[in-house]
């Protein structure tokens, strides 16, 4: 044991130093899912002004919840905001071609308006 203090000692240290990030990336994810579920019960509640077939909000919640899931779990800024609702509506106008486009705009104007709500109750 006395010729090997050097690699145990590092091997300590970089445990001790990497604990916290895990930690930290539990939270993070723990947050994420607790963020989803909170849009995902507000497009279900908002769904009622929709009117989506079961299937078509199981796709909605679903590409809602890829994109909540890749984003940096951080306050975006306006652009960041805005970008990803983009990538929300391109691909929910993709993925549910027999939606009205008018009702997809709705959806977009209250996934943000839900968002934020979620997002701020998340991030207390």
């Amino acid at each position: 044991m006395s010729s090997r203090p050097f690699p145990l000692l590092l091997t300590i240290t970089v445990l001790l130093l990497t604990l916290p990030t895990v930690a930290s990336a539990g939270d993070d994810t723990a947050r994420r899912k607790k963020l989803v579920a909170c849009v995902n019960k507000e497009l279900t509640a908002e769904n009622k002004e929709f009117k989506l077939k079961d299937a078509e909000l199981k796709t909605l919640t679903m590409i809602v919840d890829r994109e909540v899931m890749k984003e940096p779990l951080k306050k975006p800024s306006t652009e960041e905001q805005k970008a990803t609702l983009k990538r929300i509506e391109g691909e929910a106008k993709a993925k549910l071609p027999k939606v009205d486009l008018k009702t997809i705009d709705k959806m977009m104007a209250t996934l943000e308006a839900k968002a934020a709500h979620c997002s701020a109750d998340v991030m207390k």
